[in-house]
Parts: structure tokens; sequence; C-alpha cells
């Protein structure tokens, strides 16, 4: 009788254990961790990265919707795997300019990808100025896919929209990179 139980309580843990983080969660998770600034070249913004990161410039020339961006990336763990941030200042998928608009085009292209299971997404009071969210992560149920937290906001300086996002892999150590980078994401400033 007691094997029983105890199995059953070892059950019930496994299977809380392996539920989702929320981006609440990433963000109360404690981990400590050193951080380098970068500064995009005509300084439009700015935000801190864990210091052993890489990070450049994207080209958008070809793109008509992305202004700018860049991305930041860790090196590859023991199987390859690496986390990534990267951030886009773009026009926008609607003509109306209206943040929340944008969200909700964004939200329903990922209702409709199959490749991808929605955890959370809402408002957020992530940034001063309006922020919406998304959290979203592959549904392949493999070691190492993707996990992604979008954060979606209005330039203040015109009306385009940020993306900034969060890629970790689903690995053991996905709670500690994904907190690292939400950390990072909240340090992010438009200048």
């Amino acid at each position: 009788m007691k094997s029983t139980t105890y199995l059953f309580l070892l059950f019930i843990f496994l299977s809380c254990s392996s539920e989702d983080f929320s981006l609440r969660q990433y963000e109360k998770y404690p981990v400590k961790f050193a951080k380098q600034k970068v500064n995009y070249p005509n300084n439009t913004f700015e935000l801190f990265i864990p210091k052993n990161w890489e990070w450049n410039v994207e080209n958008f020339d070809k793109t008509d919707e992305i202004i700018l961006g860049i991305n930041a990336w860790s090196k590859q763990d023991e199987k390859n795997y690496m986390d990534v941030i990267s951030i886009q200042k773009t026009k926008g998928l609607t003509n109306s300019k209206n943040l929340k608009a944008e969200y909700e085009i964004i939200l329903a292209k990922l209702k409709q990808n199959l490749g991808y299971k929605l955890i959370e997404s809402g408002k957020s009071s992530f940034f001063e100025n309006e922020t919406y969210f998304l959290h979203y992560k592959s549904n392949s149920g493999n070691y190492g896919e993707v996990e992604i937290i979008s954060l979606l906001t209005e330039s203040k300086s015109d009306k385009s929209f940020y993306y900034i996002n969060a890629s970790a892999s689903r690995t053991k150590n996905l709670k500690m990179n994904m907190s690292k980078m939400i950390q990072c994401l909240k340090t992010f400033k438009e200048k």
C-alpha cells in the first residue's frame, strides 16, 4: 500500500514538473550572470545580453517590412543547442499602425501554424509603454525543441513596432536560460 502511495506521489510530482513555465515565472526565476551592453550602431536602442554571447546587426535591405534589427546568441551546448535573442523594428503587418491590431494578426497567424503550441499570450506590463506578448513552443515533442517569448511594443519615435524575442532550446537548462534572456529583454531601451 505504501509503495503504491509513493508511486502515485512520484507520478503527480513528475507530471507537475513538466508543465510549462509562464512569462511571469521566468521573470521571477532567480539567476545571476555577467552582462554586456549592446548599442544598436545608430543609437536607436540598447540592451544588455549575457557577457559570453555574440551578436550582430542584421541587414534587412531586401525586406520592406523590417527596418532594422540585431541577433544575439549563446555558444552551442554539448548537444549543439543554442539560445537566441532577436530584436526587429518593423513597419508592421497592418495598415492601421495599431499595436493591438498588430498583436491580433500575429496571434491569429500563430494559432494557424500547426508547428507551434501557444502557451500563453496577452497584454503585459513588461515595458513602460503598452506591450503584448506571445509565449509558444514547437510542438514536435522532441528534446531541444524551441520555446519562444515574443514581446510586441510600439516605437516611441514613430508608428513602427518592435518585435523583441527570446528563443530557448527546451533542454535541461531551459528555465535558467530563458530566465537570463527575459532579464536581458527587460533592459531594452529605445533611445
